[in-house]
This record gives structure tokens, C-alpha cells and sequence, in this order.
């Protein structure tokens, strides 16, 4: 059978939302109902009767249930989720055998067609304690920081293949960032015009030293508690890491601002902590490589991360982050 490009109306549109939130302009469980006969039968009937709901974090077009699982080595809790990126299903299928089997949710059952549509589906673990976040007493840190460098150290000597892009181009970024500013009546407009003008100055020297970053390993792309799951209930660990999508290789800095700066705008949240020194710490207890200059490529990341922010005014609009970006902004390198 040939397969086919999947239809827009069996994703549904992106966007956020509670777990009584919908796909598209119906329920989030009305095409999961569609395709829930066919997804049973190719999992040989081992899947109960799915129960689709959408997450407050969610913001793509995937279809996610919950189901029960009547596997070879006795029932589970499962989560379903489809399409699935194919580099998320490759690394979920890579980290079942790989040195850290306990990184990942464990894969049940998976495919990549449905119905003859290419779409990739995946039957995975349910995972029964989280997110990770204040019912851990601060240990959320470390369980994050500990998964995020395990999934370093795996990515240094086995990864899926990657046929990915190449850099994104800055100064089209940060031209375009300039041009928000006008149309989004965006908060301290004129700061954030000398600040951008003063980026667009500095922007050479930032990226020929960022461009000469290691990129040996693989940064998880997504980094956030929400994507931290536990086994044992609080305080306990390990962390699990879930939603692969956005994996890249990269430099472990690019996640560890990428979290600090969900915090820019309520940094007494951290208590006191430095998602980059955390994350640099546990690379030497690991024995993973941690660059003299790290610092700096963390200064620069932070720039470059926070020069963006005229463009997700959707997702971080708030005006204490907006404030808080232009801070970083104002005081990056030279």
C-alpha cells in the first residue's frame, strides 16, 4: 500500500490549552476517535479504549490519550500519542536499549503508517509522578539537570541520524524582531529599539565565537519541567525526559538558557540556583567535556535568546518577561 501525506484535518490546528481544550474547532478527541479502530488493530487489539485530552503545555497538533496496555509482560498504563516527529520516534526507539534504558518512557508498541497515511504513532509508558515541580522540594532542579546530562552523554556516542538544517540566520532574525516592535506595540518600544540597534552592532563578534562552539552532542531542544517525568513519587528521582521533537545537535548551553530563561521574569524561583553552573557541575562529576569559554557562550546564547522575544509574543508575552528579556538584552557582551 502507497503511503499518503496526512491530512490537515486529521491533525487539527496548533495551539495551547487545558485537557478540555480542542483540535481544530472540535473536541481533541473527535479524530482520535477516528483513527482509534484502526490504531487498536494495529496494535493487535493489546490497547484499551483511549481516552484523548490535550496538556496546559501543548502547543502542537499531536493527538494524546491515555489507554491500558495488555502486553506480553503483563498489563500497563500507556500513553498514546500521533503523528509522532520521526527523530522523536527515532530517539525514543534508541534510548529503549542504549546505556541509559531508564532515560526514556518505555516504547510498547509504535509504526509509522495508519490507515495507509504516513503518520508515526507510538504506545508508550505512562509515567505516574509528574511533571516535576514544587511537590519536589526544590530536588526538581537536580532531577532535570541529572536527565538533561544523561541524555548528553548518550547523545556523545550513539544518535539517531540526522538530516536537519543548518544555522539559523541571526541577522534575519534580528531584523525581523525590529520590525515587531511597531506593529505589537510591544512594552519600553524604545528601549527595545536601542537595545536591538546595539545587538545589530554586536551581532558579528557573537556569532563568530558561537560559531565555534562543540556540537558533538545533541541538546534535547525542549528543556522544561514539564518534560521531566518521575517513576517514584516525590521527592524521588530519577528524572525521565519526554518529547523529543525539537533534538538537535548542539551545545549543552543552548538548553540550559533555554530553561533559565523561562525563569528571567521570576528568578527567586530558582533559589538562588544557575541552570548553567548546574548543568556545567554535573558534566564534570560525569566526565563530559566543559568548555573554558562556556560563560561566554552562555552570555551569547542569552543575547541571541532574548533578542527574539518580539517574535513569541504568543507564548512569552507577558510583560514581566518581555521587561526581564530586554534586561539581558541591554547588558550582553560586547
Amino acid at each position: 500500500m502507497s503511503r499518503r501525506p496526512l491530512p490537515d484535518t486529521v491533525i487539527g490546528k496548533p495551539g495551547g490549552g487545558s485537557e478540555e481544550s480542542t483540535t481544530g474547532d472540535r473536541p481533541a478527541g473527535f479524530f482520535g476517535a477516528e483513527l482509534e479502530p484502526v490504531l487498536r488493530d494495529a496494535c493487535q487489539n493489546r490497547l484499551s479504549p483511549i481516552r484523548w485530552f490535550r496538556t496546559d503545555w501543548q502547543r502542537g497538533g499531536a493527538l494524546t490519550g491515555n489507554a491500558a496496555w495488555d502486553g506480553p509482560q503483563g498489563p500497563a498504563d500507556v500513553v498514546v500519542k500521533l503523528p509522532v516527529p520521526p527523530l522523536e520516534l527515532a530517539w525514543l526507539r534508541q534510548l529503549q536499549d542504549g546505556p541509559d534504558p531508564i532515560l526514556a518512557p518505555i516504547l510498547h508498541d509504535h509504526g509509522t503508517t495508519l490507515r495507509g497515511y504516513d503518520m508515526a504513532w507510538v504506545v508508550m509508558e505512562r509515567l505516574p509522578h509528574g511533571p516535576v515541580g514544587s511537590k519536589w522540594g526544590g530536588a526538581e532542579f537536580d532531577l532535570l539537570t541529572e536527565a538533561a546530562v544523561r541524555f548528553y552523554a548518550v547523545s556523545a556516542t550513539s544518535a539517531p541520524a540526522w538530516e536537519g538544517g543548518t544555522e539559523a540566520n541571526w541577522a534575519e532574525i534580528l531584523d525581523t524582531a525590529r520590525r515587531c516592535l511597531k506593529p505589537h506595540q510591544i512594552p519600553s518600544s524604545q528601549r527595545w529599539q536601542q537595545a536591538l540597534r546595539q545587538a545589530d552592532r554586536r551581532l558579528k563578534s557573537w556569532l563568530e565565537v558561537w560559531s565555534t562552539r562543540p556540537r558533538q552532542e545533541w541538546c534535547h531542544g525542549d528543556l522544561h519541567f514539564a518534560n521531566v517525568m518521575t517513576r517514584r513519587p516525590p521527592p524521588e528521582g530519577p528524572g525521565v525526559l519526554i518529547d523529543f521533537a525539537r533534538a538537535r545537535p548542539g551545545h549543552w548551553v543552548e538548553d540550559a538558557v533555554y530553561f533559565e530563561h523561562l525563569f528571567w521574569s521570576r528568578r527567586a524561583a530558582l533559589g538562588g540556583r544557575k541552570p548553567c553552573s548546574l548543568v556545567a557541575r554535573r558534566r564534570k562529576q560525569t566526565g563530559l567535556p566543559v568548555d573554558e569559554n562556556w560563560p561566554q557562550l552562555a552570555s551569547i546564547r542569552r543575547a541571541m535568546l532574548a533578542l527574539t522575544t518580539p517574535l513569541t509574543l504568543s507564548v512569552h508575552g507577558q510583560a514581566g518577561h518581555i521587561e526581564a528579556a530586554l534586561e539581558v538584552l541591554e547588558a550582553a557582551p560586547a
